[in-house]
């Protein structure tokens, strides 16, 4: 009898830019804002019946990985781009169109970048994501090299949070991703302790900009610059002009520039 396929092995099917998604209908509930907003130490209620738009990111995530027969452990997330034209309530189903746009080898692996469409009951479009991964060895966030200078200077502390493991694993647990919850991996890799992650940064940022309410209408367009393991300290930092945040930076207690957020 032959041998059981070793999806391991065979995980590095190459990604073929406008290939469709399998994606199915998306729904923010009420028990993910629950679990994901507390675990970023965000008010669940602070939207009130609307959901945070951020965790839609978690969906891209989970359609990228099902697309391709590979270990959601080598999938590293570059960047995150989220354009809301309407908000959405919790637990209303969102129509979903996904594909992938573009393909290249970068240094490190295989770099694609995806497109979701999210669409309301009556088929008008409320939110619009561009992810950027890469399949890589977890080693590879090791020899991120860091930002020089100080990411904080002229830059207004907007939020304090403190991570630990409870809180990465929660807002992480439908990945699957070894990287978020198992320390032996983690170190094996090269990183001294499990990563969060790098939407937990998004999820802050539309808090920071949500001091009066969730916007109806914005852009966010984030670059995970470095790991941010899931005992560190984590600023929120915000650039502003003209009574109007349009940046917001992570940065770790060890002073690590973790993501950097263009705000439109």
């Amino acid at each position: 009898m032959p041998a059981s396929p070793d999806k391991r092995a065979t995980a590095d099917v190459p990604t073929i830019a406008g290939t469709s998604l399998a994606m199915a209908d998306a729904t923010v509930n009420k028990a993910r804002i629950r679990r994901m907003l507390a675990a970023c130490d965000v008010d669940p209620g602070r939207y009130a019946a609307k959901a945070d738009p951020s965790l839609l990111g978690i969906d891209c995530i989970l359609a990228i990985r099902k697309s391709k027969v590979r270990a959601p452990d080598r999938l590293v997330h570059l960047e995150q781009r989220m354009r809301i034209t309407q908000t959405f309530a919790a637990d209303e189903k969102l129509g979903v169109r996904a594909k992938v746009e573009t393909v290249e080898q970068a240094d490190g692996g295989e770099k694609a970048r995806s497109l979701f469409e999210f669409m309301g009951r009556d088929g008008t479009p409320v939110a619009t994501l561009w992810s950027t991964t890469m399949v890589a060895e977890p080693s590879w966030l090791r020899d991120v090299p860091p930002v020089q200078g100080d990411p904080r200077a002229d830059w207004r502390l907007a939020g304090r949070k403190l991570l630990n493991s409870a809180k990465v694993q929660a807002y992480s647990e439908e990945t699957g991703n070894r990287l978020h919850f198992d320390p032996a991996y983690a170190v094996r890799n090269g990183l001294r302790a499990p990563v969060a992650n790098p939407l937990m940064t998004l999820t802050w940022a539309v808090e920071a900009i949500s001091v009066q309410g969730l916007p109806a209408s914005f852009e966010m367009n984030a670059h995970f610059q470095q790991p941010l393991h899931w005992d560190d300290g984590v600023d929120v930092l915000v650039h502003e002009s003209g009574g109007r945040i349009h940046a917001v930076r992570c940065v770790s207690s060890a002073g690590a520039l973790v993501s950097e957020i263009e705000v439109t």
